[in-house]
């Protein structure tokens, strides 16, 4: 009897054993198996949050504000003013002032357009060639030019060739060294909204630069009972003495050349226009057959 009730009391003893022994390895199993599923997860979410930590720290790396409206107002991107002095920096020492002895007291003045009698120009060919409007010169004897930097020296100049109907012309001066020719940039690329710089020499006001954009490129507008079809319209400052001067883009290329104002009471409001570089390339080509032959 004794000994049949010693190997029970064995048997429920190895059985408690064994109950307890895989209790333990279903607790273990359970751990490894969390660990495997949940290790990753908290790895990405520490190297996640590592980087963003890093990035607050740098400076450079810190988001930028938002430039999207909101209901404080509205903040306005535009291109750096680094990449438009360089723009400037390209353009501006060919773009020269033109002064004159008028033929005829005759201003140019219609429906509150107005063009200037005396103005600006620009240099496109080192040999002395430059692009300027033909009212500009065209009704002008002894016409000089000042070049950029060299405000002393004064060149006289004669018209090479002249298309009224494009209000467009060539001037020649003959210098002692080449003169800085600007690069010409392709006028039918240009969209509206684009940015665009205004380069010329209102009020005597040698080389001064006015910053806009497109506001259209096809006007047509009225001059002195002329009609300009497919001008380049822009809000970039242009005042008396800009007439000829140079409408360039932000690559630093000439993509206009200025011609006139909307100024009902003779002052800038804010439109202005440009006779687009693509129908000046017309009279240039033209220019370098006459100089080559």
């Amino acid at each position: 009897m004794e000994a049949a009730a010693t190997d029970r009391t064995m048997e429920r003893t190895r059985v408690l054993l064994l109950l307890l022994l895989g209790l333990a390895l279903g607790v273990q199993l359970t751990l490894l198996t969390g660990y495997y599923l949940v290790a990753p997860t908290v790895a990405a979410v520490r190297s996640t949050v590592d980087q963003l930590g890093s990035k607050q720290r740098d400076p450079s790396t810190r988001q930028r504000p938002s430039t999207t409206p909101s209901s404080r107002g509205y903040m306005l991107t535009s291109c750096g003013t680094e990449e438009l002095a360089e723009a400037v920096a390209a353009v501006r020492p060919s773009v020269v002032y033109i002064t004159g002895r008028p033929v005829s007291t005759t201003t140019r003045t219609a429906g509150g357009l107005t063009g200037d009698k005396m103005g600006s120009g620009v240099i496109i060919d080192p040999r002395g060639f430059i692009l300027t409007n033909h009212h500009v010169v065209g009704a002008m004897s002894d016409i000089r030019v000042s070049v950029f930097g060299d405000r002393d020296r004064v060149y006289p100049a004669a018209i090479v060739v002249a298309d009224e109907g494009a209000d467009l012309a060539v001037i020649k001066v003959t210098a002692l060294r080449e003169l800085p020719a600007a690069k010409l940039g392709n006028s039918d690329m240009l969209e509206v909204a684009d940015e665009v710089l205004a380069v010329g020499c209102p009020f005597n006001l040698e080389q001064s630069v006015s910053h806009g954009i497109v506001s259209d490129v096809k006007r047509t507008v009225v001059i002195e009972g002329r009609t300009y079809r497919d001008l380049i319209q822009t809000d970039a400052a242009i005042n008396s003495g800009n007439s000829g001067g140079a409408l360039i883009s932000k690559a630093g290329e000439v993509v206009g050349i200025n011609v006139a104002i909307y100024a009902p009471q003779s002052v800038y409001c804010g439109v202005g226009f440009a006779v687009p570089i693509n129908r000046a390339k017309l009279l240039l080509m033209k220019v370098r057959y006459l100089s080559s032959s």
